[in-house]
């Protein structure tokens, strides 16, 4: 396997904004029926010796014949279902997910059960969620402008109009943006409004109530700070679908081809991974780690730049990963696959 880092543009992080997230599918899906085409993945033969490129940072070596390459670290407890699990939250009572066709389903206690929503089908692509038990919150956006939110008995359900949300995510139940094919959208005041115009389309976003970073298509990142949002030129032309950050100088974004990028507070940063497959999730934790999944069951750790595949056992394309740390991280994906990580 290759790796190698590679410091791109510097760029102003404090005041960022930018536009371009084209919807995955031409439909309210986000994904499509049946995961994302085309499907750019490539098999992965990690079991080969590895050649570390010097681009002059030091890149440690996680790769080789180590034997150990293909043990699996994940516990597959997948539902059977045609539907595609979309977003997940992960507390420490199991982990609750939205699908294609508006369903919600949770797993606790070893065993899945759906959550009635009305919804007339309509595409669910992102969940946010915090808290455990009576006082649990969740909100979950997808197709149509729909938004629903767990009132702690069942869904109550909206529909702003809006074209395809994707994603959502926030500090607190009233202090989250929802991202699309509309742009970005804040319920800080109450009621769900616009932050940045229709010609604004998002993939993904991070926000911890101070800072927010969005991304899109053809490398689009914007970052809102003390209520503006700006744009700053492209640092990749890949499409990016997924974000996640521990604070405003830890930022990771992954996306198409094997593209991975992190934000350190003064500039971006690209790691080459060996991939040509799509990445559609990333979640982060504190000192520099990363996991990332995608097409193909691929998945991956992250660790001070350096990179190693965490085999899954599947070939299924792995759409989201959530978790509330490393000892309770979740992967899911197309037609119910559900992973729950067990190593570190």
């Amino acid at each position: 396997m290759r790796l190698a880092l590679m410091s791109l543009l510097m760029m102003p992080f404090a005041v960022g904004c930018s536009s371009g997230d084209a919807e995955k599918s031409s439909s309210s899906n986000f994904w499509g029926d049946e995961g994302p085409q085309p499907d750019t993945g490539n098999d992965i033969d990690v079991d080969v010796d590895v050649d570390i490129e010097d681009t002059g940072d030091d890149i440690e070596d996680t790769g080789g014949d180590s034997g150990t390459e293909n043990v699996i670290v994940w516990e597959d407890v997948r539902h059977a279902t045609s539907v595609n699990f979309s977003g997940a939250y992960a507390n420490d009572e199991g982990l609750y997910v939205v699908t294609t066709e508006g369903q919600t389903w949770s797993y606790t206690a070893s065993s899945w059960t759906n959550i009635p929503l009305d919804v007339d089908e309509e595409d669910l692509n992102g969940l946010w969620g915090t808290g455990s038990g009576d006082s649990k919150k969740m909100v979950g956006v997808g197709g149509n402008g729909v938004i629903i939110n767990w009132d702690g008995n069942g869904w109550d359900v909206t529909e702003n109009g809006a074209s395809n949300f994707t994603a959502v995510d926030g500090p607190s139940i009233d202090q989250l943006i929802a991202v699309g094919g509309s742009g970005a959208w804040s319920n800080a005041g109450g009621t769900w409004t616009p932050l940045t115009s229709a010609g604004y389309k998002f993939n993904d976003v991070w926000y911890d109530g101070t800072t927010g970073v969005a991304v899109g298509d053809n490398g689009l990142v914007g970052t809102y700070l003390e209520g503006e949002w700006t744009f700053e030129d492209s640092v990749t032309d890949a499409h990016l679908y997924g974000v996640s950050a521990t604070h405003s100088t830890d930022v990771w974004a992954v996306g198409q081809n094997g593209t991975v990028l992190h934000w350190n507070g003064t500039e971006w940063q690209q790691l080459d991974i060996d991939t040509q497959a799509n990445l559609w999730s990333v979640w982060c934790t504190a000192g520099n780690i990363a996991y990332a999944v995608g097409a193909n069951g691929e998945a991956y750790k992250i660790e001070d730049f350096s990179a190693e595949p965490i085999p899954t056992g599947v070939s299924n394309v792995l759409y989201d990963i959530t978790g509330s740390s490393v000892g309770n991280l979740w992967a899911v994906g197309s037609r119910g696959l559900t992973l729950r990580f067990l190593g570190d």
